[in-house]
């Protein structure tokens, strides 16, 4: 079955289309074939753009051109506090109409790094983890990207860089998360997800990357683990690519692995009695589209009157 308006009259609006995470929504309700009627997507950018659905460009809107009457649903696909006043002001004049986003899933560092700890409790217990966190500049959204190429550019050029999406130069530069509450979010979304109080700490970094993440994994076990019996169980377990070479190649990478891809990959895994260290790749926006498309699929299967959150 194509994704087509012959084949649902449930319509979705799509805030932030084309931002990044917004793309990899789109992307995932036509590999998915998720049965949208009319498509409704809408731009926080000042310049005019289009997104690919259903194997056609559509034409991005603002807000102050959309009735949200006319969509079933909202998604939420920015994390520009724009795109929440908006997300509100929707509710505000249709409190039953079904909105996912961003703020209402959990982020995707605590996703990947969940699924693998999930393995490693399994085979001997956990006491705790510490998780170090590269970010990409998408985000912040397609303005971030674009950030990190015009500076990227404009050194190359010998020209000062500008900020302004982020606090400094972002090109050939690492940085904290401006949002200092993001770390303590992830930690509480870890426990979430392993479905019990578990010490999980994170420190996130925003790199020079435009989209994929990376992250280096400790975790302190309650018990020695063996490293053959891990990859055996990392091997079989879903959602995860076990990606180990002795080739430099071989290891997994933000820019040349997680693209796209539904995975966590691993590799580098090392052993110190009950004390590992794992190297995480993956793509944060697929991991989040995934959740916000399993939201849409949800709304479709239920009444459309339904009040969903």
């Amino acid at each position: 079955m194509r994704v087509s308006e012959a084949t649902s009259h449930f319509d979705l609006a799509v805030l932030g289309a084309d931002d990044p995470l917004g793309e990899a929504v789109l992307r995932l309700l036509e590999e998915r074939e998720v049965a949208i009627g009319k498509l409704y997507p809408l731009t926080l950018n000042e310049v005019e753009s289009t997104v690919p659905f259903a194997g056609k460009d559509w034409p991005c809107m603002t807000e102050a051109e959309f009735d949200f009457n006319q969509a079933q649903a909202l998604v939420v696909a920015s994390r520009a506090a724009a795109a929440r006043s908006l997300a509100i002001q929707a509710l505000a004049a249709r409190p039953a109409m079904p909105v996912v986003g961003v703020a209402g899933i959990e982020p995707a560092p605590a996703v990947a790094v969940a699924r693998v700890l999930r393995v490693i409790d399994a085979l001997a217990g956990i006491q705790g983890a510490e998780a170090f966190v590269a970010l990409p500049v998408a985000m912040a959204g397609k303005a971030g990207v674009d950030e990190l190429s015009s500076q990227t550019r404009g050194l190359f050029n010998l020209d000062s860089p500008d900020p302004e999406v982020f606090p400094s130069q972002i090109a050939f530069n690492v940085m904290p998360l401006p949002d200092q509450d993001y770390d303590t979010t992830l930690s509480e979304a870890t426990e979430r997800l392993l479905g019990r109080a578990v010490e999980v700490g994170f420190s996130s970094v925003l790199a020079p990357m435009f989209f994929g993440a990376g992250a280096m994994l400790h975790v302190r076990g309650e018990r020695n683990v063996e490293l053959d019996k891990l990859r055996q169980a990392l091997t079989r377990a879903d959602g995860i690519t076990l990606m180990e070479s002795d080739l430099p190649a071989g290891i997994p990478t933000p820019a040349t692995d997680a693209a796209d891809s539904d995975d966590v990959f691993i590799g580098r895994i090392q052993a110190t009695g009950n004390h590992l260290k794992l190297w995480l790749v993956f793509d944060p926006f697929r991991l989040e589209a995934a959740r916000i498309v399993a939201a849409v699929e949800n709304w479709i299967d239920k009444p459309t009157n339904s009040m969903l959150t």
